[in-house]
């Protein structure tokens, strides 16, 4: 049954009125006319009466026009629904990360310059970088957001989302005002274990070998806030991605070590010529994205 026709049919019985409906309508009152009496004879019923120039609904009719108004007014919401999914305004999506991304604000300011509606639903995964490729292939994620620069893929984009420099963090008690390598040679580590055999991790001890020195770890704990506690502690020293810096207490001290010259590279990566609309949108977001 055509809409256009249950739309015609409506502004009539709501102005029980053929060519007024005809003016609103802007066609002639014998085509509108021709209209209604196809609906009824499709429906095999009679939905007016008639008498002279007006029209009124017949029993019929009223309860033939109350199912009209309710399919017409789902037809808009699919309508707008489906306007919204194309201009990703509504949907569902799924986002892996590693915590760098959340450290970094990356992500968390990103979401915020989607300006999502309440009809988006957004799912962030804490992931390995290897397990965010894993589940992005399986379609159980929509974007990652990784370590690792992805191999050349035919299945995947990517793009750089994010380059932070690596700043060294010390108890107050024990700065060095300036530190050199041989300055750090003997002191106290304190590493993530959750980034231990890492990417970051494996080229963080390459450069500090390189430099003259190895890290003398004596504690491991998990992920970098717990890092920088135990530096307020006085337990040693470690390095994080320079946006925790905000985080670090006042008996906490972070300089950037120029000689250190390691980032952290976190890389946006996400199924080739699948992209859903608000995948779209959040790489914008992504690449407008300003350091803290």
């Amino acid at each position: 049954m055509d809409i256009k026709l249950l739309r015609s049919f409506a502004l009539v019985a709501e102005l029980e009125h053929i060519g007024q409906a005809a003016e609103k309508l802007h066609i002639s009152a014998s085509p509108l006319s021709r209209q209604i009496q196809q609906l009824e004879d499709e429906l095999g019923v009679a939905l007016f009466h008639r008498e002279k120039k007006r029209l009124y609904l017949s029993a019929e009719g009223k309860q033939f026009l109350t199912e009209v108004k309710a399919l017409l007014l789902h037809h808009d919401r699919l309508n707008g629904l489906g306007k919204s999914l194309k201009n990703g305004q509504s949907g569902r999506l799924d986002i892996g990360y590693v915590e760098a991304a959340i450290h970094s604000l990356l992500l968390p300011e990103s979401l915020a310059r989607l300006n999502c509606s309440s009809k988006v639903d957004i799912q962030l995964h804490a992931l390995r970088s290897q397990a965010q490729i894993d589940a992005l292939a399986n379609h159980a994620l929509d974007l990652a957001l990784v370590y690792n620069e992805p191999e050349e893929d035919d299945c995947f984009a990517f793009q750089s989302v994010l380059v932070e420099p690596v700043v060294l963090a010390m108890p107050i008690e024990q700065a060095i005002r300036d530190p050199k390598p041989e300055q750090l040679h003997m002191k106290r580590w304190i590493a993530d274990k959750q980034s231990l055999n890492t990417a970051v991790s494996n080229r963080l001890l390459e450069v500090c070998e390189g430099s003259g020195f190895t890290p003398d770890i004596r504690l491991e704990v998990s992920g970098p806030l717990a890092a920088l506690s135990c530096v307020e502690a006085g337990l040693g020293f470690t390095f994080i991605q320079r946006s925790l810096a905000r985080l670090a207490s006042s008996s906490v001290i972070v300089v950037e070590v120029p000689w250190l010259a390691l980032y952290v590279n976190l890389y946006a990566i996400w199924r080739r010529n699948e992209a859903k609309p608000l995948v779209s949108r959040l790489l914008t977001a992504l690449r407008e994205h300003v350091p803290s």
